[in-house]
């Protein structure tokens, strides 16, 4: 992958988080402002529930905002080196935050007749979901010694094969066992697979540390940890104060990341 490749593409990335903020924004100011939420509040309920709704708004922007301003961060700190394992991390990020995109439940739930308009929605939090635990492991990957080619082909793959996952998985919108989001199973075999491959991701960067005998490598280990840690933790608990910790997790594990990535190519 070239600069100006890599450059467009971190690019793309960092405005398509910024428009996931401005529907964030768009989002509250059309509940708070147009929207009677004790009026429609048998179908909130449906949904979520309707007392919870100004955190879980709270917890979902500040998502979209932590995502966009830490991609924007990453991207000037790092822009001198192409390193492949701050380029998936980025993605990590960006595909993150579209699992903030359940914020948008509310609005549907209140606007539109039928709750099965729901199920793009959850695929796409599916998908994101999905897609960061992928690039987080590509990231470690790649610090593993693999050759820094075909960074583009090893990202869009990740990201089609989670697409496919999230294409296949089934979802019953007549059932909501997570707020704003419609029922996606509780199929052990995917959880299995899911935790195995973030602990893969983790051992990718223990492995890095013993094989370059660089002990940076194991910091960054402890910060794909916490970043994926505090990514479900934002994920199943946004209807209290253990959403708001992930999101703190998620940051330490960001700044850890950067500064440990930082020291180990020693650009500055």
């Amino acid at each position: 992958m070239t600069h100006k490749v890599r450059k467009r593409m971190l690019i793309g990335a960092m405005v398509v988080s910024a428009l996931i903020v401005l529907i964030q924004i768009i989002n509250l100011l059309t509940i708070s402002l147009f929207v009677d939420l004790q009026q429609y509040a048998d179908r909130i309920e449906l949904i979520g529930t309707t007392s919870k709704i100004p955190l879980q708004l709270s917890i979902l922007g500040l998502q979209a905002l932590i995502s966009s301003f830490a991609l924007v961060g990453l991207y000037l700190f790092f822009r001198k080196t192409p390193s492949p394992e701050v380029f998936f991390f980025q993605f990590a990020l960006l595909t993150w935050s579209f699992t903030s995109l359940r914020s948008v439940s509310i609005l549907l739930a209140t606007q539109v007749v039928s709750l099965f308009s729901l199920l793009p929605l959850t695929k796409l939090v599916v998908f994101g979901r999905i897609s960061a635990l992928f690039c987080l492991f590509l990231s470690g990957y790649f610090a593993t010694g693999v050759t820094f080619q075909r960074q583009g082909f090893y990202l869009f793959g990740g990201l089609g094969l989670a697409a496919i996952i999230a294409g296949i998985i089934p979802v019953d919108c007549t059932v909501f066992q997570m707020d704003l989001l419609c029922n996606t199973g509780k199929d052990v075999g995917f959880k299995i697979t899911f935790y195995s491959i973030g602990l893969f991701a983790v051992g990718n960067y223990l492995y890095a540390a013993a094989m370059n005998s660089n002990r940076d490598y194991i910091f960054n280990s402890a910060a794909v940890f916490l970043v994926l840690a505090g990514t479900e933790l934002s994920y199943f608990y946004i209807s209290s104060t253990l959403g708001l910790l992930g999101l703190g997790v998620v940051v330490a594990g960001v700044i850890l990341f950067a500064q440990k990535t930082h020291k180990i190519y020693q650009w500055f």
